[in-house]
């Protein structure tokens, strides 16, 4: 099982173990096995429950507690390749539907946030500003194309920036349309849910190996118990590499920390999400009890080992370049942790069947990952439930 985040992540501190959830320890049967008991598998299981399916959720570890946890969760339709650039690699049409797709998930999640009764998941705006002036002329690039395509967004120069924000930057794109939310808290919401309807979810129990036989996948978990379904969803993140006959992705390193609390009743202009254009870029938001979660400082993965050696000067850096941006604001990091995170050639995510096994795969990618979850689950459920969805071609492994 790849180790996939390390330190004190705030989720996880906030929230404790709000739920417990038993070991398989018979052999059972069920229309749909989900591997992964992460926001993906959460996601999967609840839609694939209201539509009528029986479900079974195995988790290798415990609930949430791999890169949900590690997630600073800040819900952008915003990918991490500019739409202008997507357009050059997988045309106009596709492009634009992916932006389009991941603003509509952005206020969906929020809505099943709210149905789940989770007062933290908020609306906020998002501002992204040219971390050189070298990148003003794609943010302006940016501001027209999406304009045009109905994905409404403004472009502030940097006197404008100086006057909400504080600082000085030589441009900026500013957008309505962005949530944060407490990932590991929705996930567990999302499994209560799924156990209310009748489903199954068991944590500790790893997969060993799976076959398909006829219309039946046989999943043999480590300790013994099996499961027959008739389709079977990964749901494991990172860890999907292994049962794929080739790479999908690059694995990279990711560092976050969250500062001590205050007592502002704003940090900066409405609290919106911050993020730029550098590669990798910084990103921060706020949290319910007013502190600063920041990120980034990626770099390509290697090892677990050396990743985690890094945390505490990673964890230094990213102070200083808080008060780089906010020299009057106050910020000693209290938590800070790292994870490991995939992406693609394109930012866009894997979400098909693998005609090798007929084994369907919900690989999120990149900085978005919790809203292509939640598109890959509405694309998943219509496959399985002989829905048409028009969106299906668009993330499959051989685009």
């Amino acid at each position: 099982m790849m180790d996939l985040r390390s330190g004190l992540p705030f989720h996880l501190i906030r929230n404790g173990l709000p739920h417990t959830y038993p070991a398989l320890d018979h052999d059972l049967r069920c229309d749909v096995a989900i591997i992964g008991g992460g926001i993906t598998g959460a996601l999967c299981a609840e839609s694939l429950m209201r539509a009528g399916l029986a479900v079974c959720v195995l988790e290798a570890a415990s609930i949430g507690t791999a890169s949900t946890s590690a997630s600073t969760a800040l819900l952008q339709y915003e990918i991490d390749t500019p739409l202008h650039k997507l357009v050059d690699l997988v045309g106009q049409t596709s492009a634009v539907r992916s932006y389009l797709l991941c603003a509509q998930a952005v206020e969906e999640l929020l809505e099943l946030s709210r149905r789940m009764k989770l007062t933290d998941a908020r609306q906020r705006k998002s501002f992204q500003y040219a971390s050189s002036r070298a990148d003003v002329a794609g943010l302006e690039k940016e501001e027209a194309l999406r304009n045009a395509h109905g994905i409404a967004v403004d472009l502030l120069d940097a006197a404008e920036i100086k006057k909400r924000f504080g600082f000085r930057k030589p441009a900026g794109l500013l957008s309505a349309v962005a949530a944060e939310l407490d990932p590991y808290r929705l996930t567990h919401a999302l499994f209560q849910e799924v156990l209310q309807q009748g489903g199954k979810v068991f944590d500790r129990t790893p997969m060993k190996d799976f076959e398909r036989s006829g219309d039946e996948f046989r999943i043999r978990t480590e300790h013994g118990p099996k499961v027959f379904a008739k389709h079977l969803v990964m749901a494991t993140g990172y860890a999907s590499q292994q049962y794929l006959p080739k790479s999908v992705m690059d694995l990279n390193s990711t560092y976050a920390v969250v500062g001590q609390r205050t007592e502002a009743d704003e940090l900066w202009y409405q609290d919106c999400l911050i993020w730029e254009t550098a590669m990798p870029y910084l990103y921060m938001r706020t949290t319910p009890d007013r502190r600063v979660m920041m990120g980034g400082l990626d770099e390509p993965f290697r090892n677990p080992k050396r990743r985690d050696a890094l945390r505490d000067r990673k964890t230094r850096q990213l102070g200083r370049a808080f008060h780089k941006l906010f020299p009057k604001l106050p910020f000693e990091a209290e938590y800070s942790w790292c994870g490991t995170f995939g992406s693609t050639k394109d930012g866009l995510p894997y979400i098909d069947r693998d005609a090798r096994t007929g084994a369907w795969f919900v690989l999120g990618m990149g900085g978005n990952g919790i809203t292509f979850s939640h598109v890959g689950a509405e694309i998943v459920r219509d496959a399985i439930t002989g829905r048409p969805n028009p969106d299906r071609d668009l993330f499959r492994f051989d685009r």
